[in-house]
């Protein structure tokens, strides 16, 4: 069994959500690389890679207690109705796709929809799935001493 604990991986990989929904990728043609080490990714995510061999792919599923952090009011996002294109077929609990001023979507579940706001939850366990990783491993290589100590 392979240990790339401690080395320096570099995988492509996909992040969708139980009802299919891309959440993020870093694909073959723009890999990530990082240090296999607890922390630097979800746990789920490090021990896959750990145990991998390269060239080879592997899928973990990740709860979604586990793969976001704990609630908060932040995540509360009131928006004007007006700028929602299909505001008159909403009704609460509907789970949405938003958009940030970066053009990162995340999902959220609809709150309310009074007036002329819309309250979404964007709260893990508003839209309570869990993350589905397809890794693939391109490369490992010993750390560089520039990471010692971590």
């Amino acid at each position: 069994m392979h240990d790339n604990s401690g080395k320096l991986v570099t995988v492509s990989y996909t992040a969708k959500l139980d009802d299919g929904w891309l959440f993020t990728q870093a694909t073959p043609d723009a890999p990530i690389t990082f240090p296999c080490i607890d922390g630097m990714m979800l746990p789920e995510f490090i021990d896959t890679v750990r145990h991998m061999e390269p060239g080879r792919t592997a899928s973990v599923r990740v709860s979604p207690e586990d793969a976001f952090q704990e609630w908060t009011e932040e995540r509360l996002i009131s928006l004007d109705r007006s700028k929602l294109a299909n505001a008159n077929e909403l009704k609460p609990g509907d789970i949405v796709h938003l958009q940030d001023d970066k053009g990162t979507e995340y999902p959220a579940r609809l709150v309310s929809l009074d007036g002329d706001t819309a309250l979404f939850d964007a709260n893990h366990g508003s839209v309570a799935q869990g993350l589905n990783f397809r890794i693939t491993l391109h490369a490992v290589r010993e750390l560089p001493s520039r990471f010692a100590g971590l």
